[in-house]
């Protein structure tokens, strides 16, 4: 790095330069370099917390985690940590089948593994996690609007819904050669059969 192209020069009356000192310190140009710095301190803290404060974690990670949330929300950054680590949890996916008024049957699962692209199965995952999480007082209302979307998109008017739960294999089962969609892994729950007519 040259030094001497920090300083200020003029020209003398013959044109020749002269060295007049430091250029002067912009006014404010501190105070930013602490904020930035006060931020990046804040987001990287912000960063660590989210998965430090996922059960089982100590009190003051579950407190800087309720200061960090709304944050960490505002800029998506509020990940599902738990689906990875410490010990990732179960899993919910939503089984259905839609009958249609001329007999022809549709069954399938929420999230269909064979839908892309892999952020759109990310969404439908998340959504059949989110039915299983919701508050017990909202739940049916997601199962009916679950049951209306699946009806209008095959063009049935009986739906039948379940939700299935998909453990995971421990450490001895995957030794043992368990494959991680073993069927046995798969408990499902009916969760009911909706009808409408749409007239």
């Amino acid at each position: 790095m040259d030094v001497d192209s920090d300083r200020n020069r003029d020209q003398d009356a013959d044109g020749r330069e002269i060295d007049s000192g430091p250029p002067p310190r912009r006014i404010g140009r501190r105070s930013l370099r602490w904020a930035v710095n006060l931020w990046l301190v804040l987001h990287v803290s912000a960063i660590i917390i989210a998965p430090a404060s996922v059960a089982p974690s100590s009190a003051l990670a579950q407190t800087g985690w309720e200061i960090v949330h709304p944050y960490l929300q505002l800029l998506f950054l509020n990940h599902g940590y738990h689906f990875f680590a410490p010990e990732p949890a179960e899993s919910t996916l939503l089984g259905y089948v839609a009958e249609r008024e001329d007999g022809t049957v549709v069954t399938g699962r929420i999230p269909n593994r064979e839908i892309g692209p892999r952020l759109l199965y990310h969404r439908h995952f998340m959504l059949s996690e989110h039915m299983a999480g919701t508050d017990p007082e909202l739940r049916e209302l997601w199962h009916q609007s679950f049951a209306r979307h699946i009806g209008t998109k095959y063009g049935a008017d009986r739906v039948s819904l379940s939700q299935i739960t998909h453990y995971l294999p421990t450490r001895q089962m995957v030794l043992e050669g368990v494959r991680l969609d073993d069927p046995a892994s798969y408990v499902e729950q009916p969760l009911g059969v909706y009808q409408w007519d749409e007239d």
